[in-house]
C-alpha cells in the first residue's frame, strides 16, 4: 500500500516536471553556426554599417548582416588596409526573454570571433528573427593587444551598438 501511495504521488510530480521542461523549450536552429556553411549567407542583406575607427584613422567597417530565410544576424568586418599583425574581434549578443516566433522565448547568447585584420571576415550567426534586438561590435587590436580602433561611441570601453 505504501508503494502504491508513493507511486500515485510521484506521477503528478513527474508530469509537472515534464510539462515545465517542454514549455521551456524554444526554437533556435542556427545560433552559433556558420552563415556560409548553413546557406544563410545566400540571401543576406546588410541592415547596418558602422565605422571601425580610432580618433586618427578609419580602419574598416562593421556590417550587421541579416538572413530573411534563416532569421539570423552576424557581424562582418571589412578592413580597408591589411594589418597582418593586428586582430579584429567581432562580437554579437542576443538578449534573453525575446519571442522566438514559435511560441517560446529565446535565451541569452554571446559570441566573439577573432581573425587577422586583413580583408573581410565574419563571426558566427545568432537566431534573431524579425525585429529581435541584438548588440554588435568590432574592435581592432595591435600585436601587443592594445586597442587601436572600435565601433560604437567615442568611449573605447563601450564598442557595442544596439540594433532592433
Amino acid at each position: 500500500m505504501r508503494r502504491l501511495i508513493s507511486t500515485i504521488l510521484a506521477v503528478p510530480l513527474l508530469l509537472a516536471l515534464w510539462s515545465t521542461s517542454a514549455a521551456a523549450a524554444y526554437y533556435d536552429p542556427y545560433t552559433d553556426t556558420n552563415p556560409a556553411t548553413t546557406g544563410c549567407a545566400a540571401d543576406a542583406i546588410t541592415i547596418a554599417t558602422r565605422n571601425i575607427a580610432s580618433p586618427q584613422a578609419l580602419y574598416g567597417t562593421m556590417e550587421v548582416r541579416y538572413s530573411p530565410s534563416c532569421g539570423t544576424n552576424w557581424v562582418r568586418a571589412n578592413m580597408l588596409a591589411s594589418n597582418p599583425g593586428f586582430t579584429v574581434t567581432k562580437g554579437i549578443i542576443r538578449f534573453s526573454s525575446q519571442p522566438d516566433g514559435h511560441g517560446g522565448w529565446l535565451g541569452y547568447y554571446q559570441n566573439y570571433e577573432y581573425d587577422p585584420a586583413v580583408g573581410s571576415s565574419f563571426g558566427m550567426q545568432v537566431y534573431a528573427p524579425g525585429s529581435t534586438c541584438i548588440q554588435a561590435m568590432s574592435v581592432v587590436r595591435d600585436g601587443s593587444g592594445q586597442l587601436v580602433a572600435f565601433t560604437g561611441t567615442a568611449n573605447p570601453y563601450d564598442p557595442w551598438v544596439t540594433f532592433c
